[in-house]
């Protein structure tokens, strides 16, 4: 199934460029062998997407080649502050807060005890 809507995006997605006299067709994509990546130190994925470029100028078509890589890193980046309260609806109230305001972990604990500091 995942196969078909990929298909038929790329079919769009050429269609609509078309106008342009451009247009771009996805070819295939691979992921980096995993053996190869820890050979050189690296511990996430890369996948890459080839694609054939069409240009028509002049009743003349073109060819080329686009070339995508993407790097699937996972950087996490943690903090935890305890016994912060002992009322669950304060530390849902204060979790909404943070969400709400699209805290990180960058300014969130200063956040937090300028919060608790201010409540005591």
């Amino acid at each position: 199934m995942l196969a078909k809507i990929k298909e038929v995006y790329y079919i769009i997605r050429r269609l609509q460029k078309k106008g342009e006299g451009k247009v771009k067709t996805f070819f295939g994509e691979i992921y980096i062998n995993e053996k190869d990546l820890e050979e050189e130190g690296i511990k996430y994925p890369i996948k890459v997407e080839y694609y054939k470029t069409t240009d028509e100028e002049k009743g003349e078509k073109n060819y080329g080649v686009e070339i995508i890589k993407k790097e699937y890193r996972i950087i996490e980046d943690r903090i935890q502050i305890e016994k912060l309260t002992k009322e669950e609806d304060e530390i849902e109230e204060l979790l909404n807060l943070l969400k709400t305001n699209e805290v990180s972990t960058i300014g969130a604990k200063d956040i937090i005890e300028d919060i608790y500091e201010t409540d005591k």
